[in-house]
């Protein structure tokens, strides 16, 4: 039999890549041999060098006939055409995301699985790995539905029985929850500062657009942190009403972000036009960074307490009154009825300054006498 020594491995397959080479003009084959001693000294496979490496595959993969293509690699890289493949995936597919992955040191088993997935669910997992996620590679499969159903199911507990089952899938909701509730968040913040711009040339920022541009995703924002972050409570003494997201604790940062979003989802609850800029200067601007950078927060945003309409609002909650998106389905066709003649431009507005009292109406009374 005969004995395999490392040395022999390398010259059969150094043979290969020199018979690959063979029908192709002298200066592709100079080309080759450069970029071989490229990939050579290529040191450890960090993110950047991933990068290099399809490059330099990239180029070799130009020159070669298909076939030949995969004996060259053998040869050079010591690894599988695939590799080889998913390493010029990484290259062709994932330019416009090359400085957040490197900034964020993202594996190679991570990288070649965005490599094949659609731009929306790559920008997901790389926001995820800036905002310090620790993703694992079924995670990232699983976000970019690259992971085939069954094992997919399997990896992130859906099939998974007793608490370690619930504990998974409450992991995953909360890993994907995070990422949107990111994303709506710098978006939001991002365009604050924009409308503040203004005042750098001692112009007037517009209230209306800044409003407009913002106000669905703030909804949106608050019912996420209510979902990942505040615990469920009744909403009222009325058993079969649905239970409702409770405040996060008094006195914290994060409760004030809570009422924050609160207060900007309504355009009702914005302070008039005086108050308006030194509003998002001082109180809306640093508690969207803290959210975002993790920026400490000044002692009088730390202590902020909602303003008039938004404490309201949030008594209104505590009193057991339902919002236009916790109704009961007959009353908020009764409600959009009733819109009907409005402005469409306005029936979002009106729709978050109704308050719904589920308690029956002798219960109410019961209750006014009683105090």
């Amino acid at each position: 039999m005969t004995k395999y020594t490392h040395k022999k491995i390398s010259a059969k397959l150094a043979a290969k890549a020199e018979k690959a080479t063979g029908d192709i003009s002298h200066e592709d084959v100079s080309e080759l041999e450069a970029i071989g001693e490229d990939i050579r000294s290529l040191g450890r496979r960090t993110t950047g060098q991933g990068y290099e490496l399809g490059s330099y595959l990239a180029r070799a993969k130009a020159i070669l006939p298909e076939r030949a293509f995969g004996a060259w690699v053998k040869a050079i890289c010591k690894f599988t055409p695939k590799t080889a493949r998913n390493y010029v995936a990484v290259h062709e597919n994932l330019a416009a995301y090359k400085e957040r992955l490197v900034t964020t040191g993202t594996a190679p088993t991570t990288l070649f699985i965005l490599a094949h997935a659609d731009k929306e669910k790559v920008e997901d997992v790389v926001t995820a790995f800036e905002l310090g996620e620790k993703l694992t590679v079924a995670q990232v499969k699983a976000m970019v539905g690259a992971a085939p159903a069954k094992k997919m199911a399997c990896d992130t507990g859906h099939n998974l029985g007793g608490a370690t089952g619930l504990r998974k899938i409450a992991q995953l909701k909360v890993a994907e929850d995070s990422v949107k509730f990111f994303q709506l968040v710098m978006g939001i913040l991002s365009r604050v500062e924009k409308a503040l711009e203004p005042l750098d040339k001692k112009r007037s920022v517009v209230k209306g657009a800044l409003q407009k541009s913002i106000v669905h995703d703030c909804r949106h924002a608050h019912d996420l942190i209510n979902s990942i972050a505040a615990p469920l409570e009744p909403s009222s003494m009325v058993a079969n009403t649905n239970w409702q997201p409770a405040k996060l604790p008094e006195g914290t940062a994060w409760r004030n972000v809570q009422a924050l979003l609160l207060r900007m989802g309504g355009v009702e609850a914005w302070p008039d036009r005086h108050a308006f800029v030194p509003w998002l200067q001082t109180e809306v601007v640093p508690l969207l960074r803290f959210v975002v950078h993790g920026e400490a927060l000044p002692a009088d945003v730390e202590d902020e307490t909602p303003g008039p309409v938004a404490a309201q609002r949030e008594e209104d909650a505590d009193d057991g009154f339902l919002a236009y998106d916790q109704m009961p389905p007959d009353v908020q066709d009764t409600i959009d009825r009733a819109l009907a003649i409005v402005s469409p431009d306005s029936r979002d507005e009106i729709r978050a300054q109704i308050m719904f009292d589920p308690r029956p109406i002798k219960r109410r009374a019961a209750c006014g006498a009683d105090s």
